[in-house]
């Protein structure tokens, strides 16, 4: 164990790629025990071919047919037509729209990719300050892996076995509270300080143009209806639900919108097949670190360790989020919960959680506590007057 897990911390703390990292520290444990290494292959191989991942290329395919529509554009003007008149206006139209998007691309890194342009951007351009532009834009952010359909909750699935439909529907109250709560943040600190939290951005409501609004960007919010609906009335599972959602795009971009030609639709499958194969070689080298966890029986390990010192559910859940949020400073949230899941989930279980549940805990503990430390990190960029990630995105 401790070959396994020191070569782990070394070589993430270095600074080398994760995927690396999980395929090396597999490898020297292995060699420790002198199993053939012919098993890194077929592990790697068996943690990538799975049919309940096929799911996040299609979601990835919908979400990048949508964004080359324009829709994240009609989207921006769509939220700014509810909220944007109120005070703190393009902050929480920033929020708004974050939440809109995360019905159709179900990842956080879509959101700030799609929409980061416009939110960031624009509210420099109105007077906020480029740092506070930056917090809510990583914040309002997270709610696309919470918001189905959510790539997390997918993977999620796949390594527990959970209806993916029932994730789905738990993760939509969690997502719009969170809405609700930055909106409310946002609301407050532009009352409380008008000068530099409210921007001068202040448009007049029109129900004309919120009609108009509606009407362009209503029928691609649809997508993430008929995800949930077919998926819990059991017409299709949640993988074919990404494939629907990918035909619904297309025919939404070409018909509709009328905005997405044969050029696009090649640069889609080009676009979605970089970001799948970096996904999958991370799935695939995990399956591995996963598989020495196994082999170790690390969760019976540490089910031992947290019994001996408390058997107070509410204790363990707390320890067990301590342990989840010291992860997430380190690791992307997808690597951090292939690994974290097959030890966790059991021992929640021991003691009782429901395992939908136990999953949102997961999901917002993972992307609320990465998403503090990258902003953390881009506040303190921004005040050195560096670039970072969000700089350069818009």
């Amino acid at each position: 164990m401790s070959i396994l897990l020191i070569s782990f911390f070394a070589m993430l703390l270095v600074g080398i790629p994760v995927a690396a990292v999980m395929g090396l520290s597999s490898m020297f444990y292995l060699l420790s025990r002198g199993t053939d290494l012919l098993t890194i292959p077929q592990r790697m191989f068996a943690g990538a071919d799975s049919f309940s991942l096929m799911a996040i290329p299609l979601y990835i395919f919908a979400g990048e047919i949508m964004n080359r529509c324009g829709i994240t554009r009609r989207i921006f003007n769509f939220a700014s037509e509810i909220v944007g008149y109120l005070p703190g206006g393009l902050a929480l139209v920033n929020v708004l729209a974050s939440t809109m998007f995360a019905g159709i691309s179900g990842s956080t890194s879509a959101d700030v990719a799609s929409l980061g342009v416009m939110e960031i951007s624009g509210m420099v351009e109105a007077g906020y300050d480029r740092s506070y532009s930056t917090a809510v834009t990583c914040a309002s952010a997270t709610i696309g892996s919470i918001i189905p359909p959510s790539i997390l909750m997918v993977l999620y699935s796949s390594i527990t076995g959970i209806s993916c439909g029932k994730l789905f529907v738990a993760g939509m109250i969690p997502g719009l509270m969170v809405c609700g709560s930055q909106m409310l943040y946002c609301f407050y600190k532009a009352r409380k300080n008008p000068d530099k939290y409210d921007g001068n951005y202040h448009p007049s409501f029109n129900a004309k143009k919120l009609l108009m609004a509606a009407k362009d960007a209503i029928p691609a919010m649809i997508m993430p209806l008929i995800i949930i609906g077919g998926t819990l009335s059991g017409v299709f599972t949640a993988t074919e639900a990404g494939a629907v959602a990918g035909l619904y795009g297309v025919i939404i971009g070409v018909f509709y919108y009328r905005e997405f030609h044969l050029n696009d639709l090649i640069e889609t499958i080009k676009s979605t097949a970089f970001t799948v194969g970096q996904s999958s070689l991370i799935f695939a080298t995990t399956s591995v670190f996963s598989y020495c966890i196994a082999i170790l029986k690390l969760p019976v390990i540490l089910s031992q360790m947290i019994s001996g010192v408390t058997t107070n559910p509410y204790i363990v859940m707390f320890l067990m989020i301590l342990a989840m949020m010291i992860i997430g400073c380190f690791m992307d949230t997808t690597p951090a919960a292939i690994i974290m899941v097959p030890i966790f989930q059991p021992l929640a279980a021991s003691f009782g959680f429901d395992p939908i549940h136990f999953g949102m805990v997961m999901v917002l503990t993972f992307i609320f506590w990465r998403n503090y430390a990258s902003c953390r990190s881009y506040l303190i960029y921004c005040k050195l007057g560096r670039k970072c990630l969000a700089c350069e995105v818009s």
